[in-house]
């Protein structure tokens, strides 16, 4: 069975600060890093781009609008020539909504191998599977990767979003819950192969329910051992 990726999300009150968080989540055993520029105070984009430029590779980037969630108030175009800038360095994946795709040229988020990733998320409730099953065949006709988040309200949302995986290639969705009630999610798209999972470092949490690195390391060995209740 192919290893889910653990991806460490951080941010940082400066790009000095988001650097540190990086180099310390790949210390400590994550397999990727999603870099929240949206949720950083980012002065000099060129000096970004040097201090990241060892880890770049390993990284996610992901420059999120208010309006689906993030932090950055910046036009379309604004956030796509940073993030060009950085796929252009070589970086692993950029993640970007798939409803800034519907209207923007992304060709160039895949130079220098870079890999897309289409988001899309709902954080106030889990719609039915059929909805999301729409989604997330949207997202993979724009990305190399979809990723559809919800909100949990009770943990049956988290069959919902698991039933996907029963209809879409697992090695390129990446599908769960956000929320308390929504960690076992995390758990369901391991055991049924999504390429990437989740995780917060330490207390640095970037969503509502995200479990620590460290404890999802240990829940992905439980289930790659296939271990009773995972």
């Amino acid at each position: 069975m192919r290893k889910t990726l653990l991806c460490v999300s951080v941010y940082g009150s400066d790009e000095r600060e988001l650097v540190e968080r990086v180099s310390k989540a790949l210390e400590r055993g994550a397999d990727l890093v999603e870099t929240r520029l949206d949720l950083t105070n980012i002065s000099d984009t060129v000096r970004l781009r040097g201090l990241l430029k060892p880890y770049i590779e390993r990284l996610v980037i992901t420059l999120r609008p208010v309006d689906e969630g993030g932090g950055s108030r910046l036009s379309d175009g604004e956030r796509m020539a940073i993030l060009e800038s950085l796929a252009v360095e070589g970086a692993g994946f950029v993640d970007l909504e798939v409803k800034t795709l519907r209207a923007v040229d992304a060709s160039g988020l895949r130079r220098g191998g870079c890999k897309l990733i289409a988001s899309w998320h709902s954080f106030e409730e889990t719609p039915e599977t059929d909805m999301l099953a729409k989604v997330a065949e949207e997202c993979l006709r724009y990305g190399d990767v979809a990723k559809v988040v919800t909100y949990a309200r009770r943990r049956e949302d988290c069959l919902k979003v698991a039933e996907l995986y029963t209809s879409f290639d697992p090695a390129r969705l990446v599908a769960f819950c956000m929320g308390e009630a929504g960690w076992g999610s995390r758990i369901l798209s391991i055991a049924a192969g999504a390429p990437i999972a989740y995780a917060s470092l330490d207390d640095v949490k970037t969503a509502p329910g995200q479990l620590s690195l460290e404890l999802m390391k240990a829940l992905r060995d439980r289930v790659a051992a296939g271990a009773p209740g995972c």
